[in-house]
This record gives C-alpha cells, sequence and structure tokens, in this order.
C-alpha cells in the first residue's frame, strides 16, 4: 500500500503522501504498543521511515521520495531493506566493532528469511528483521 501511495505521490498526488504518512504513524504507534519500546528495531525503523517521509512532504524536499518509493519498492520486490541495513550499523544495534567486513555483510548480504524465522515481528512479516537482512558474521 505504501509503495502505491509513495507513486501517486511522485507522480503529482500531493495527497497520496500524507496518506502514506498516516499510514506510517498508524505503523508506528502499532509497534510502539506491540513492542513496548522506542528502542526496538521494528520501531526504530518506522520511527526513521516516519521521519523520512515527515522530511520529503517539506516543498523544497519533494525530490527526495524518490529514496523512500525506491526502498520500498525494493523491499517488496526482492526483500531487500536499505533502511534496516542502515539501522544495523548504528552503535546500539549491535555489539559488533565497525569493520570492512560488518560493512560488506550490511549492505551485500542476500536477504534470508530462515535467518530471522525465530523472529517474525519485524516488519512486512520479519523481513526487515537485522538477522532477515544481514549475514551473522563469520567466527574465525
Amino acid at each position: 500500500m505504501t509503495t502505491a501511495l509513495l507513486a501517486m505521490a511522485i507522480a503529482g498526488n500531493p495527497m497520496a503522501l500524507h496518506a502514506a504518512i498516516v499510514l506510517t504513524v498508524v505503523q508506528t504507534a502499532t509497534f510502539v504498543v506491540r513492542e513496548r519500546s522506542l528502542r526496538a528495531f521494528p520501531v526504530q525503523l518506522r520511527l526513521v521511515y516516519l521521519a523520512l517521509l515527515l522530511l520529503c512532504s517539506a516543498p523544497t524536499m519533494q525530490w527526495l521520495l524518490w529514496w523512500p518509493a525506491l526502498g520500498t519498492l525494493a523491499l517488496v520486490t526482492f526483500g531487500y531493506c536499505l533502511l534496516a541495513r542502515l539501522l544495523y550499523l548504528v552503535p546500539w544495534n549491535s555489539s559488533e566493532r565497525m569493520s570492512l567486513g560488518r560493512l560488506r555483510r550490511a549492505f551485500l548480504s542476500r536477504p534470508d528469511m530462515s535467518r530471522a524465522a525465530g523472529n517474525t515481528r519485524g516488519c512486512a512479516g520479519g523481513l526487515c528483521t537485522i538477522a532477515a537482512q544481514v549475514a551473522p558474521a563469520r567466527r574465525p
């Protein structure tokens, strides 16, 4: 639904962006209630996505709307969530040190729902969990 709304917004329908924002607010509130924490990964993901949509609603920033639209399309089409991968890199979401290997895994790992089999509480049925998006570090 969000992908369609963002496509309509890019096509020139400003109400579609407002509808996408309202939908994201509802989703965010739902996850805040369910997770009972603003630090939970699904909540962080939706808060950042909401902030990005709000930024895109500024008249001079509408060119930026392509980023969430393409990102949402990539998630729906290929299962790749760039936003989840970026959030994986912030210090409070991982105890792993920053390294080239971590960056490589963050952006180049194939999405894999089997890695998130026990954790389907994230977005898109668990697809945006860190486990589904980023391969674990290999032990030497």
